[in-house]
């Protein structure tokens, strides 16, 4: 009797096996014939007619599609269940196209591909929940001595950045090592070598003219040179800070940062470190202003020096506003540390300066470093001190009342007490995307330089972002040290280097968030990319193609090296 219920039994689960079978393909049918739908009457073929598609991958901005032979793809049409239908031709026929478009997650496209000899092959995908990032090739840069990767003061450093037109990649060296290449290949355009034999000598950062013809770069080297290049490198002009603030070899000046307005003005915040003097760090610094020939447009102070350091400077598109802060280690004499200076673009007169007081009794000094930002529209100003406040100026209504305030103040990861010893996140950068305000909190540190961080913060290493009443919107844990972020209208780019606290190496990369998503950060993060050594820069193309990330080597406790100097370009 057994052996009759078994038998049953299995003519049962054949028979259910078929009909779900025939289900399924069913309902493939019932896709293919909504794609076939929106094909009219054009004729496609599978993949086996013409020369098989190898591999479809979504990126942010469109998808890649690659060949399996050697073959030119001439035609990319696009078929989707909507009802949409996208034709592109190809002006540089190969076995590999980037088609843009705007697709939507978790639906079924049809890609056909014409070759350049008539062979058309064709494919059926679903568009994945979150697109991919795959590397095109990457840049081995010099040879370099790894930094502990026990402190961040250490990591060896490095500049990438776009061009506008997103046709050249431009790479800055921690040797002093300037590159242009094209994206489009990976070759090198041409290579200068700017600083030679200098220790600690680097590219401090680049910048292109929004027309893409020229290039801005800084140094930090003994003369502090601000260099204009054009796209075929030969150097337009140059200026030198150094002749301002002095210079040793220990001590070297530097073009911290720079920003161009729409006109092709050129704003730089030049400093230099001293040390100690006595009891009292000394910084020496000045902000400067020139027109896209290279002549001097203003300097602020005009007459002096400031006795705080600059290391960040931003200004509105139209020049019409630029802002900086200050920052040291001890109390300045005249230049207040922890002051807001909003200047008028086009003279270098200052509009008005805000002094934000210690967070006492942690602190008896306020630092601004890289965090001072102004709206496109010159209306708000945000910043951040080195205690874990960030602070929101109305610009606007201060240049009306002529009464500098704090529009509101939020304690994002200012001291905390765990067994006795005050720990505080160091707040880094402040960032504008559309009405979004981003604040990047780094590492863990102890107020009391004596005793070992017990724990992590619990706002370190994270991301916070607020509206412009001072509203929480979301905020996201990076789990290592985020440096310099890049960011267009969309997409804000993290590079993430080592958790000083956690010590996990499985952190470091690029990490690209989408802004214009509703909800959380978990929606927002759309992509990662993971690096063996730790991400010291990042940078996106204008169009949003490309993400470059700056890889360095980081030298363990036992000697091991983890990761590569050199730069990935991806999609």
């Amino acid at each position: 009797m057994k052996w009759k219920i078994l038998i049953f039994l299995l003519i049962l689960t054949l028979i259910t096996a078929g009909c779900t079978e025939k289900n399924q393909e069913s309902g493939n049918s019932k896709i293919a014939q909504g794609l076939e739908g929106t094909q009219s009457t054009q004729e496609t073929s599978s993949s086996e007619a013409g020369v098989p598609i190898d591999s479809v991958v979504f990126s942010r901005t469109g998808a890649l599609i690659t060949l399996e032979n050697e073959e030119n793809i001439s035609q990319v049409k696009i078929f989707s269940a909507n009802n949409s239908t996208k034709s592109i031709n190809i002006e540089k026929t190969e076995k590999q196209v980037f088609t843009a478009f705007d697709w939507k997650p978790e639906v079924q496209y049809q890609f056909e591909v014409i070759t350049s000899d008539g062979k058309t092959s064709s494919l059926k995908v679903y568009a994945p929940e979150k697109p991919a990032l795959k590397e095109e090739y990457s840049i081995k840069l010099e040879d370099v001595t790894p930094g502990s990767i026990g402190k961040t003061t250490e990591n060896v450093e490095g500049m990438i950045k776009f061009s506008p037109d997103s046709k050249y990649l431009a790479i800055g060296t921690q040797g002093g090592a300037l590159k242009l290449i094209e994206l489009a290949t990976g070759e090198k355009v041409w290579e200068k070598q700017l600083v030679k034999g200098i220790a600690d000598a680097r590219i401090s950062d680049i910048e292109f003219s929004e027309d893409g013809k020229h290039l801005i770069v800084g140094e930090d080297s003994p003369d502090a040179f601000i260099h204009c290049f054009d796209l075929n490198g030969n150097d337009i002009w140059k200026f030198g800070a150094g002749q301002d603030l002095g210079s040793d070899l220990d001590h070297m000046p530097a073009m911290k940062k720079i920003k161009l307005d729409s006109k092709g003005n050129i704003y730089v915040a030049a400093s230099r470190a001293c040390g100690y003097i006595g009891e009292k760090y000394k910084y020496l610094a000045m902000v400067y202003s020139f027109d896209p020939e290279g002549k001097m447009r203003w300097k602020f102070p005009e007459s002096e020096l400031m006795d705080s350091g600059v290391t960040w400077i931003d200004t509105t598109p139209d020049g019409k506003y630029s802002v900086f802060g200050t920052n040291s280690f001890t109390n300045a004499d005249k230049w207040k540390e922890g002051t807001v200076h909003a200047l008028d673009g086009n003279t270098g007169k200052e509009d008005w300066n805000y002094s934000i007081p210690p967070l006492e009794p942690f602190f008896d000094y306020t630092a601004i470093w890289y965090s001072t930002q102004i709206t496109p529209d010159g209306k708000d100003i945000i910043t951040m001190t080195s205690d874990g406040r960030a602070f929101l100026f109305n610009n606007s209504r201060i240049m009306e009342t002529g009464t500098p305030k704090i529009e509101w103040q939020e304690n994002i990861s200012t001291p905390i007490v765990v067994s006795g010893v005050p720990i505080y996140g160091s707040a880094n950068y402040a960032y504008i995307v559309n009405n979004t305000l981003i604040f990047s909190i780094g590492s863990t540190f102890s107020k009391d330089k004596n005793n070992d961080v017990p724990i992590e913060h619990p706002n370190g290493n994270s991301l916070f972002a607020y509206d412009s009443d001072g509203n929480l919107l979301w905020k996201w844990r990076v789990d290592g040290y985020a440096g310099e972020c890049a960011l267009n209208d969309r997409y804000l780019v993290v590079p993430i280097a080592q958790n000083l606290v956690t010590e996990d190496r499985n952190v470091h990369g690029v990490y690209v968030f989408d802004v214009s998503k509703s909800g959380g950060s978990n929606s927002k993060l759309v992509q990662i990319y993971n690096t063996k050594g730790i991400t010291v820069a990042a940078d996106i193309s204008p169009d949003g193609k490309y993400i470059a990330a700056l890889e360095a080597p980081a030298r363990l406790d036992d000697g091991t090296v983890l990761g590569e100097y050199k730069v990935h370009v991806l999609t």
